[in-house]
């Protein structure tokens, strides 16, 4: 019987330890190192070596390819919502047609009811077996008026007709930045022709980017982008106006490093809690 009390579930409470060999529940950590980041001469998209580089006014790099495939992916979604949208307009205006010629039929049902067959013009006792109308119509109101049953009151008939015909909103238009999210557009990325340098220190990379002025590799350090020659220099060589106009210089996102000073250099993934 003393085995039992060596169970991870033998305890009544979860200990720390025990807490941290669930694998389902609660929020995971994780430290990052350097091979986790991202360089600089790496696409946002497919974390490979930039081909045909391509720069946001925000400072994103992406390979030309990559980041016109999901621009056109982006389009695509946006015609199908469109479409979908544009069905539901359809259906709903049907809708608003039937119901529109149904009242039609019932005020031309109402109306031959009452001149084709004089019932207008015949008078009604005010009284009905000791009953007065003012009676009757009082406890016709009464279940008109209690919002308990549905669909009973007019303001909520009048909703539910006003809801009906209302339609839906139309899907925005526009492509966005698949990382930040901001609206962009095929005339605002910048081509880039940063000069390479073959000799790479990193095993996994073909070609670093290097500084067109110093021939300095810009590795984690701040770097600017030309738009006119699509060079690329490290922030030391630049001056860039602190006036509002748009400048002739980019700045771009630099690289991570395993340091916590310079980027976060931690990852959490956020699942329900064990209580």
């Amino acid at each position: 019987m003393t085995r039992h009390s060596k169970n991870n579930t033998a305890n009544p409470i979860f200990t720390y330890h025990e807490r941290r060999k669930v694998k389902d529940f609660n929020t995971l950590k994780q430290r990052l190192g350097r091979d986790s980041m991202r360089k600089c001469e790496q696409c946002w998209l497919c974390l490979s070596t930039a081909i045909k580089p391509v720069c946001t006014p925000l400072g994103y790099v992406y390979c030309k390819e990559c980041i016109l495939n999901n621009l056109s992916k982006q389009m695509e979604d946006y015609k199908q919502r469109l479409q979908e949208w544009e069905a539901q307009c359809v259906a709903l205006e049907r809708q608003k047609h039937d119901r529109d010629e149904r009242k039609s039929e019932d005020r031309k049902r109402k109306l031959i009811s009452e001149s084709v067959y004089g019932i207008s013009g015949v008078k009604t006792p005010k009284k009905e077996n000791g009953v007065s109308d003012n009676t009757k119509n009082r406890d016709v109101s009464v279940p008109d008026s209690n919002f308990w049953v549905s669909g009973a009151s007019a303001a909520e008939k009048s909703d539910d007709s006003a809801a009906g015909a209302n339609l839906p909103s139309k899907p925005k238009s526009g492509m966005k930045c698949p990382i930040t999210g901001h609206h962009l557009k095929l005339k605002d990325l910048v081509d880039m022709k940063p000069d390479t340098s073959d000799a790479s220190s990193d095993a996994g990379s073909d070609r670093i980017w290097i500084c067109s002025v110093s021939q300095k590799p810009i590795s984690h350090h701040q770097a600017y982008l030309d738009r006119k020659t699509g060079k690329v220099l490290l922030k030391r060589y630049v001056t860039v106006s602190t006036s509002g106009e748009e400048t002739q210089f980019i700045s771009l996102i630099p690289a991570g490093t395993g340091f916590s000073a310079h980027n976060n250099v931690s990852a959490k993934k956020y699942r329900p809690a064990l209580l």
